[in-house]
């Protein structure tokens, strides 16, 4: 694109910002859309920078899977700046797949326009600039530029979004300058908040985290958990019950609260996941285009399947075992699926199949759909509960890189067990109705553990001789 077309390009993105604001955090009533717990943490990093404290942080980006709401978030956050009164050329919204895939410019010809534009360099600039940037990794030098303002000038405020957490945090030129935020899916309390105005029990969620996870016993977790039950009543007096079952079909992804049916929704997760084999895993690996083609297959067998070997899968799929691994790691890069290893030394991971579980169930029933199998929620419920927990401890272990998570691959094994810290281990078991404890007993004579937790339907209890903590579906959704 010509210099003088750009230029006009940015000067209609900046006039036109409110207009575009509004339509990314409305909906089609005029309605604006609720904020998110996320919105609160973010919002406190910019008053932070506003106030000029010396340790807050000056560059952001937000990652998570496609869907989950990170472009609505940037521009809740862009919004809520400019109610501030910042002076509008001080403000730069952006969207770099626009730029990049549709004018098939760059974010340094693009900050150049920027700067011809407010007559000054940004990097000399002594009042303050922010710089809001959606889908930032479409640029392959964003790190370098972004690092050189970052380091220049202090007054430059940077928030961006990024549809790979590990591509983003390995990238030499940010990964100790700026500050990581994951966007995950809706939590229940999250969606009963957007969806029906229920607010959460303030701290409830750390606080059966905490006995959960960090008690000394089965015992004392049970006591920690029981004197919650009265909030967890209050709570699911005011949610709606009835909302599970469509929350674990496809309440975890934001725009689904917007569709009129299921099959809508269902529709638009495929267009989603065409998006990420087409244009989000190319940035991972220089994948043919037979091989790209066959990614919406190999999510399919997943979907079915607990574990599949990659012999299976490159018979099936007629790809080598290589290409597969590829496509399976880049697959995690965009945090659409979780890879769970197999527990125990090196070549046990290495012998035996690892799980994948996906980011969200939605995404595992949209194919689960292809059935038209009435009965497929029903028979398959659990394995959409287990694609919760597993995100769920992905979220607050692993991503966080205070645990890992692995599953038992011996046959009628647990379905996760997580270590906490290089210490503590525990077992977890997942299912529906009043859960067998045979798999738990089988892991925890295997593998030294804390305890064993089995989360079902059935009421909270406790087992002191077999080290087993029961703990309803009630409670887990609250965290």
């Amino acid at each position: 694109m010509e210099k003088t077309e750009l230029i006009a390009y940015v000067q209609q993105q900046m006039v036109s910002t409110p207009d575009r604001l509004r339509a990314l955090t409305h909906d089609r009533s005029g309605k604006s859309y609720p904020k998110r717990y996320i919105f609160f943490k973010l919002e406190k990093h910019l008053r932070d920078f506003l106030a000029k404290q010396e340790q807050s942080p000056r560059a952001i980006i937000i990652t998570g899977l496609r869907g989950v709401g990170k472009t609505t978030i940037l521009a809740q956050v862009c919004s809520h700046l400019l109610q501030k009164n910042i002076p509008s050329d001080r403000v730069l919204f952006l969207s770099l797949e626009e730029v990049v895939n549709v004018l098939d410019s760059s974010l340094a010809e693009t900050l150049e326009a920027f700067q011809e534009i407010i007559g000054e360099k940004l990097d000399r600039t002594d009042t303050n600039v922010f710089l809001f940037i959606d889908e930032v990794q479409k640029d392959s030098r964003w790190g370098s530029i972004l690092r050189s303002l970052y380091e220049k000038n202090k007054n430059i405020f940077i928030f961006c979004t990024g549809s790979s957490a590990v591509e983003l945090q390995t990238n030499a030129d940010i990964a100790r300058r700026f500050l990581f935020e994951k966007l995950p899916p809706l939590s229940f309390g999250e969606y009963q908040m957007i969806h029906r105005q229920v607010m959460p029990v303030r701290g409830i969620k750390q606080k059966i985290i905490e006995s959960l996870y960090f008690s000394g016993s089965v015992k004392e977790g049970f006591d920690q958990l029981t004197q919650l039950r009265p909030s967890v009543l209050s709570y699911w007096a005011k949610a709606h019950r009835d909302d599970v079952e469509h929350y674990m079909k496809v309440g975890t992804l934001p725009f689904a609260l917007s569709f009129p049916s299921e099959d809508a929704v269902y529709d638009a997760i495929s267009l989603m996941l065409d998006v990420v084999a087409t244009k989000d895993l190319v940035q991972f690996g220089k994948f043919e285009h037979d091989t790209l083609l066959a990614v919406k297959r190999l999510l399919f067998i997943l979907a079915e399947n607990d574990t599949t070997s990659m012999y299976q899968l490159e018979r099936v799929l007629g790809i080598s075992r290589l290409t597969i691994q590829n496509v399976l790691e880049a697959l995690e890069k965009t945090e659409l699926l979780i890879r769970v290893p197999a527990h125990g030394s090196n070549m046990t991971v290495a012998k035996q199949p690892a799980k994948y579980l996906f980011m969200s169930p939605a995404i595992r029933m949209s194919f689960f759909r292809i059935t038209s199998n009435p009965q497929t929620f029903q028979t398959r419920k659990g394995k959409l509960l287990e694609d919760l927990v597993g995100a769920h401890l992905y979220r607050e272990f692993v991503s966080r890189g205070t645990g890992t998570v692995r599953y038992d691959a011996m046959q009628g094994g647990a379905d996760f067990v997580l270590q906490i810290e290089n210490k503590r281990q525990i077992a977890i078991e997942v299912g529906l109705g009043t859960k067998d404890k045979k798999q738990l007993i089988q892991t925890m004579k295997k593998i030294p553990c804390e305890y064993g937790i089995a989360i079902s339907t059935n009421t909270l209890a406790w087992n002191n001789e077999l080290r087993i903590l029961d703990l309803p579906l009630d409670y887990f959704l609250m965290i």
